[in-house]
C-alpha cells in the first residue's frame, strides 16, 4: 500500500511523543510476567502524553546504552534506566501470599478479562477499554517463587503482548535476545526473528492504530541457551523489542527461560555443529595429506 508524504507528515506531527511497550510475556508453561519496564497505574486507554500513558514505555537508543542515562534495556520517562533486577526481585520474592498481593491479583484478573473482551480490529489488535490502567506488577509479586520463570515453547518461541499507545508506537518491531548478561551488556544481544509482528506502514514505526494490545512472537536463534543471571534467577534470557520511530525507538523487554525440551534442542544443535565442523576439519586434513603424498 502506498502512503502519501502528507499522511506520513500528519502521523509524525500528531504522534511525536507517542509510544509502545512490551506489556507482558506469556510463558508456554502458563506463567505470565510483566514487561521489565512496566509500571502499575500507567493509563492504557489514553493516547496523549498529558495523561501519563507514556510513563513506562522504554526509549531504546543505542547511543545512550551503558551511560548514566540508560541501560542496555533503555530508559523510561517515569522510572529512568530500566533495570531487570528490580522486576525480577519483585517477581521472585516472597510477597506472593500477602493480603495486598492477593487483592492485586483479583483486580488484575478482572482487568485482563476486560482487556481481552475489547473491540478487535482488522489489524489483529484489541482496543483497550476506557478506564483501563496497568495492574500487572503488584499482582505478579512472588509468582516466580511459586511457579518459576515463564518459558519459551519447546521449539523456542516466546509469546508476548505489546501495547501500542499511539501512532509512532507501531511496528514493525525488531527483536534481539541476550542469553548471557541478564540485560546489562549491550553487546550481548543477538538478532532474533519476529514471527508475529505489530502492523505498521514500514516507515518510522507509524500506523493509524492507537491504545491497542497486539500479540507478538519471537523465535529464539537455533543453538541459543539461556545462561544469564538476574538477581536470584538463573538461566535467564532477556528479549528486547523496539520499533523504528524517529522520536524513539520505542519498545520494551521481558525475561524468560527455556523449557527443558527447548534447552535440549539447543544443546543438541550446538553438538551437531561441532561434530560437523570436526568432520570437515578431519576431511580437510586427510585431503591435504593425500595431496602431499601424491
Amino acid at each position: 500500500m502506498q502512503y502519501s508524504s502528507a499522511l506520513i507528515s500528519a502521523f509524525a506531527i500528531t504522534s511525536v511523543l507517542s509510544h509502545g511497550v512490551l506489556d507482558s510475556v506469556e510463558g508456554a508453561n502458563g506463567v505470565t510476567m510483566p514487561g521489565l519496564s512496566v509500571a502499575d497505574g500507567t493509563p492504557r486507554d489514553c493516547a496523549s502524553p498529558r495523561c501519563g500513558s507514556e510513563a513506562d514505555t522504554s526509549i531504546i537508543r543505542k547511543r545512550e546504552m551503558g551511560t548514566n542515562k540508560a541501560t542496555a534495556l533503555g530508559r523510561t520517562q517515569g522510572g529512568g534506566p530500566v533495570d531487570a533486577s528490580k522486576m525480577m526481585a519483585m517477581f521472585m520474592g516472597g510477597a506472593g501470599n500477602t493480603t495486598e498481593t492477593k487483592a492485586a491479583r483479583d483486580i488484575h484478573a478482572a482487568n485482563v478479562l476486560r482487556r481481552s473482551l475489547g473491540e478487535r480490529a482488522a489489524n489483529g489488535g484489541t482496543k483497550t477499554p476506557k478506564g483501563t490502567m496497568e495492574t500487572g506488577v503488584k499482582a505478579a509479586a512472588g509468582a516466580g517463587a511459586a511457579s518459576g520463570m515463564p518459558t519459551c515453547s519447546d521449539d523456542g518461541k516466546v509469546k508476548m503482548t505489546y501495547h501500542q499507545v499511539n501512532q509512532d508506537g507501531a511496528g514493525p518491531l525488531t527483536a534481539m535476545i541476550d542469553a548471557t548478561s541478564g540485560g546489562t551488556d549491550p553487546d550481548a544481544f543477538k538478532s532474533a526473528e519476529v514471527t508475529q509482528n505489530v502492523p505498521g506502514i514500514g516507515i518510522g514505526g507509524l500506523s493509524a492504530a492507537a491504545v491497542m494490545d497486539f500479540p507478538v512472537e519471537v523465535q529464539m536463534p537455533a543453538g541459543m541457551t539461556c545462561s544469564g543471571t538476574v538477581g536470584d534467577a538463573q538461566n535467564v534470557c532477556i528479549v528486547r523489542m523496539q520499533n523504528a520511530a524517529a522520536a524513539g525507538p520505542f519498545g520494551g523487554s521481558v525475561a524468560v527461560t527455556q523449557s527443558p525440551a527447548a534447552k535440549k534442542r539447543a544443546v543438541e544443535f550446538n553438538l551437531s555443529k561441532r561434530h560437523f565442523a570436526r568432520a570437515l576439519a578431519k576431511k580437510s586434513r586427510e585431503d591435504n595429506a593425500y595431496a602431499n603424498s601424491a
